[in-house]
């Protein structure tokens, strides 16, 4: 190679480098256009992980709709924590799809853990001893409040009286909804693996603050 090949041949690989970076900064640039749109990119992730978007207040009915908070005490919608992500599961030990989701929910719960995030779990069961010889078996016990709320709808398994899940439009099981601040913002239809990289970002940019 003479001095003007070599010269034409350096002068091509800087043109080429040069097409290189500027197609990276572009590329670049528009992916941090997505990032600095954060309801974008939960739509994004929404669409991924098969949410449906609700996006409507509470009813009256549901947030007063009286459920048990164990054998002797009661819990409505309307002591739910303020500016904190609440994930609400409609299931029953009975369910087996229910069952199969519960380890991945508590695993979300942990990855969350320390950022105001809750999960309440409404049963179906027809009885707490149900409720706790399942969780005896399964975890030794009760769970904490703060690591997963365990609820009964008391009107499980009664045919003429109309069930939590019914209210928000629900009849087979698992079922799922995110709410913050009184507002259903999304619905899941049956079980996911609630640790997929996917459902954790989503609720990670949904979570209030930093």
């Amino acid at each position: 190679m003479n001095a003007k090949q070599a010269k034409f041949a350096r002068k091509a690989l800087a043109i080429g480098v040069g097409a290189v970076l500027a197609v990276f900064v572009i590329l670049k640039a528009v992916g941090g256009v997505g990032e600095q749109d954060p309801r974008a990119r939960i739509q994004r992730l929404m669409a991924g992980i098969g949410a449906e978007i609700v996006d409507q207040p509470m009813t009256e009915t549901q947030q007063t709709y009286v459920l048990e908070l164990g054998p002797e005490k009661t819990f409505d919608l309307r002591q739910l924590p303020r500016d904190t992500v609440v994930f609400l599961n409609f299931w029953a030990t009975w369910c087996k799809p229910c069952v199969d989701e519960l380890p991945s929910m508590v695993g979300l719960r942990k990855t969350l853990e320390g950022r105001p995030f809750a999960i309440v779990a409404v049963s179906y069961d027809e009885s707490w001893d149900d409720i706790a010889a399942f969780f005896t078996k399964w975890a030794g016990g009760m769970p904490t409040a703060e690591k997963l709320l365990v609820l009964r709808d008391p009107a499980a398994g009664e045919e003429k009286r109309r069930t939590l899940r019914e209210t928000f439009g629900t009849r087979n099981i698992p079922d799922s909804y995110v709410i913050l601040n009184g507002r259903v913002l999304a619905r899941f239809v049956n079980a996911r693996d609630w640790t997929d990289p996917s459902i954790v970002e989503y609720f990670q940019r949904l979570i209030p603050g930093p």
